[in-house]
C-alpha cells in the first residue's frame, strides 16, 4: 500500500489526485459564477470595476485576496466557481473605512469608493496588511 489509511477509499480519483499533485487553479473570473450582491447590482459600473481589478491581480494577491474574504489562500476542489461568494455596499464617500471582510460567510464588505482607482488601493491595502488570526 502507498498509503495506509481507510480515508483515501471515499476520494474520487480527481480528489486524490489534486491532493497529491496539485493546487486547483485560480482564475478571478470563475468567482464571479456564484457571486451575490447586496446593495450592489451585478450590471453595476461599479461592481464590473471590482472585477477588472480583481482579474488583473497577479496569483499572490489573488491569492491573498481570497485568504481575506474566505480565510483560505486555495480554491475548493471545483475551483473558485464553486464558491458562494458575497459583495456587500459597506458605505459611501467620503470615508476612509478599508474593505473588510467575513470570511465564515465569503463575505466582502466593500464602501462605495469615489473612483476604480481609490478602490484598487484600497484593496490592496487591505488584503496586504490582513493578519486573519495571526496563524502560520
Amino acid at each position: 500500500k502507498v498509503v495506509d489509511s481507510a480515508l483515501w477509499s471515499f476520494l474520487t480519483a480527481e480528489e486524490a489526485h489534486l491532493i497529491i499533485c496539485c493546487e486547483v487553479a485560480l482564475d478571478a473570473s470563475e468567482l464571479r459564477h456564484l457571486a451575490h450582491y447586496e446593495g450592489y447590482d451585478k450590471d453595476d459600473p461599479y461592481i464590473q470595476d471590482f472585477w477588472k481589478i480583481l482579474e488583473s491581480f497577479d496569483i499572490d494577491h489573488l491569492k491573498k485576496f481570497l485568504a481575506f474574504t474566505t480565510g483560505t489562500d486555495r480554491a475548493p476542489l471545483g475551483g473558485l466557481k464553486d464558491v458562494r461568494f458575497i459583495v456587500q455596499k459597506h458605505g459611501v464617500e467620503p470615508t476612509n473605512r478599508l474593505p473588510t471582510a467575513q470570511t465564515c460567510f465569503n463575505l466582502l464588505l466593500l464602501p462605495r469608493y469615489e473612483s476604480a482607482k481609490k478602490m484598487e488601493q484600497c484593496l490592496l491595502l487591505a488584503i496586504e496588511n490582513s493578519e486573519g488570526f495571526g496563524l502560520q
